[in-house]
């Protein structure tokens, strides 16, 4: 999310992220809720899949894109975990703070997407 220049907004990175989420919720396994995330991404693309175009995603073996995926945690009704909800998908997403944090950014897509290849880069394969 792009937020307005006025708006006081302290970013931090991935790594600093999983620190401050570790000390803030030791109960709550982030890679517990990583497992969940994934399972939803994929659960949410396996729809997009499920019907034909044009109600649905055609499938196509050259096809390769970059998505956006806007995910918030959420806590459960009687507040034991931690529960992932899907805000929004974007196709073409600006990945301007991504390149930021991390300047290959864009060399681990292409090795990703064009060259099928995930090794030495940080990438979690869902399937």
């Amino acid at each position: 999310m792009n937020y307005a220049e006025s708006a006081e907004l302290k970013q931090i990175g991935d790594l600093e992220f999983l620190e401050l989420y570790e000390q803030q919720y030791p109960d709550q396994s982030w890679a517990k809720n990583d497992k969940k995330i994934c399972e939803m991404i994929k659960e949410c693309f396996e729809s997009a899949l499920s019907l034909p175009p044009p109600r649905g995603m055609a499938h196509s073996a050259q096809s390769r894109a970059i998505y956006a995926l806007d995910i918030m945690l959420k806590w459960n009704d009687d507040k034991t975990e931690m529960v992932p909800q899907l805000l929004e998908v974007n196709f073409n997403p600006d990945n301007q703070r991504a390149c930021q944090y991390h300047p290959n950014f864009y060399n681990h897509c292409l090795k990703t997407l064009l060259c099928e290849d995930i090794s030495g880069i940080p990438v979690t394969q869902i399937s």
